[in-house]
């Protein structure tokens, strides 16, 4: 069921982030993309840092530390904000988010949804637990081996 809702809620997010992309102007459009580049790198980093246990992350640690990125982003990025004033911050994030939850329902992730890509990336799966979706998951995980015993 995790997955199903990760796969729906990011084509939901696709569907509605792809026509705001035919409506802005170039630049914005390759700002944003330039953004997710970014966001890959970092969270590729983190990925790194967290699988080969650098800094301790605990489950709730990381998870924060994860998606307060992209909420620092989103926010940063805002229309009118001073860093990213033209709204590049929020297209990029959500384009992220929405990419990262298909791919990590395909892999059936069950960390977090924004480490999805990098996951793919390095051929592993995070080890940061998900605000969301890793409460959801774990009552799956319960509710299916009461059914096998």
């Amino acid at each position: 069921m995790g997955r199903a809702l990760r796969i729906l809620l990011g084509l939901a997010l696709t569907v509605h982030v792809v026509p705001i992309y035919l409506r802005v102007d170039l630049p914005l459009a390759v700002g944003a993309l330039l953004l997710m580049l970014g966001l890959i790198g970092v969270y590729s980093l983190i990925h790194v840092i967290a699988s080969r246990r650098i800094v301790g992350f605990g489950p709730g640690l990381g998870a924060v530390v994860a998606l307060g990125l992209l909420v620092a982003l989103y926010v940063a990025g805002a229309p009118g904000s001073p860093i990213l004033g033209r709204g590049e911050g929020e297209l990029a994030a959500v384009t992220f988010l929405s990419i990262s939850l298909v791919v990590a329902g395909v892999r059936a992730d069950p960390g977090c949804e924004v480490m999805a890509i990098p996951g793919a990336l390095w051929g592993t799966h995070s080890e940061l637990a998900c605000l969301v979706f890793s409460p959801l998951d774990r009552l799956e995980r319960k509710l299916r081996s009461k059914r096998a015993a």
